[in-house]
């Protein structure tokens, strides 16, 4: 369709469908074709559409208060939110500051990571993984290493970002990595810490890299990296945009990793999509730096902890967490249902599904090329996605030349075992199309 609007990460002249409505995990184009969302929207939509319990607050909210100026005043809703952060992290988070988005969140951990450190040691560098995913503003652009490609011709970005080695083999599946592969892995790690020495202000981690192909990293390299931030004072923040809210099966993926981040970045998730809305956590560590220096951290956007947004965010917080965390338990049910039709069905099935990789409602389908040695090419792969889209079912994917070529699904958490059903089907169609 043809108008005004130049959409994400399109040319001027790229067209989008139309979305009129959306219930459940169905969205509804304006010529009434229904798709499944195995995507949860951009991954930030795990509570499905029209949630009545969400619906209801944001109507009683209107009729309260909608914003303030967060430089003058608080609200009720925005004093709360930060309680229910603050109590579902660890014990040594002291504060929440908002924030809009994910790019944003992690904006405002650099700045975190950077003001921290020149009250302490001076230091600048800040290490990322390579090919994370960490947003598109230019702080959260310079820490991302996806694919350089995409930052080609906005430069200089910011600089001090150093890059760790991801600890994936291509070669092996996520479930059987060779001990071979593992201590390479071990050993490359070992050396970069080396090398960066005393030079490291911050570290940042994608847990999973959710643009990347879903790929987590093992429990060895996250507590290597914990033991070596600790023994050298550098700060591990954590990006849990994507991962956050108990998309991994818990609330935050650290807590797998039964690790203390200095600083959480929060998003997506975090009211189902309704309204724009982010937040960093920030440990006592780094509290207590501000404090000792009478320091603020320079960072305010308009809309930041706007009450409309917040209220939002309790009761999507609520709908996660209430009777004991019942919707998690039927995800991580889900979950599993979806993963071993995969692999015990499809895997057999067609030889050039390489891999499927799962972190609680985080999957992707690995392909390989028809020769069975190279990952799929950039074509087919863009071509799954476009025929999964024929047959109403909404996927992103993930290419990395030599390293990944799959699709990505982060299913919502109230999917049944019947709509599960009917996603395999398509997915198989798709499957008999290109890769049979």
């Amino acid at each position: 369709m043809n108008n005004d609007t130049w959409y994400p990460l399109c040319r001027p002249d790229d067209g989008r469908i139309q979305i009129r409505s959306a219930e459940g995990i169905y969205l509804y184009d304006i010529r009434g074709k229904k798709y499944i969302d195995a995507n949860s929207g951009l991954w930030n939509v795990p509570l499905g559409y029209s949630n009545v319990s969400l619906k209801d607050k944001l109507v009683e909210q209107l009729d309260k208060i909608q914003y303030v100026n967060a430089c003058e005043f608080s609200t009720e809703e925005a004093d709360q939110l930060s309680a229910i952060l603050k109590a579902i992290h660890h014990d040594q988070i002291e504060k929440i500051v908002y924030t809009c988005t994910g790019s944003e969140s992690v904006e405002l951990s650099i700045k975190f990571i950077r003001k921290y450190a020149s009250l302490k040691n001076k230091r600048k560098n800040i290490a990322v993984l390579q090919h994370s995913y960490h947003g598109s503003y230019y702080g959260s652009m310079s820490c991302s290493d996806y694919d350089g490609r995409e930052r080609e011709g906005y430069g200089p970005l910011l600089p001090g970002i150093k890059e760790l080695s991801l600890p994936f083999c291509s070669c092996c599946r996520s479930n059987a990595v060779s001990e071979v592969c593992e201590q390479k892995m071990k050993q490359r790690l070992e050396q970069e810490l080396e090398d960066f020495g005393d030079s490291l202000a911050g570290i940042i981690i994608e847990p999973v890299l959710g643009s990347g192909g879903v790929i987590t990293l093992p429990e060895w390299y996250v507590h290597r990296i914990d033991i070596y931030a600790k023994e050298h004072d550098i700060l591990i923040a954590f990006d849990e945009v994507a991962t956050g809210f108990g998309r991994t099966g818990k609330m935050f993926c650290y807590q797998h990793y039964n690790i203390k981040p200095d600083i959480i970045t929060m998003s997506k998730a975090m009211n189902n999509g309704i309204l724009p809305i982010g937040a960093v956590a920030v440990s006592k560590k780094i509290v207590e730096q501000f404090r000792k220096h009478k320091e603020f951290i320079f960072h305010l956007s308009t809309q930041n902890g706007n009450a409309l947004c917040c209220a939002a965010a309790i009761a999507a917080i609520n709908e996660i967490q209430k009777d004991n965390g019942a919707l998690l338990d039927h995800a991580q049910e889900m979950g599993h249902y979806f993963y071993n039709k995969i692999e015990n069905d499809f895997m057999e099935k067609y030889s050039r599904i390489f891999d499927i990789r799962r972190c609680g409602m985080m999957f992707a389908i690995d392909f390989l090329e028809s020769d069975m040695q190279k990952k799929m090419g950039y074509g087919d792969l863009i071509n799954m996605v476009t025929l999964l889209k024929k047959y109403g079912v909404i996927t992103e994917w993930s290419y990395i030349e030599n390293v990944t070529s799959c699709i990505v699904l982060f299913l919502p958490y109230i999917i049944e075992v019947a709509q599960i059903d009917m996603l395999l089907e398509k997915l198989e169609l798709t499957f008999k199309r290109i890769i049979a």
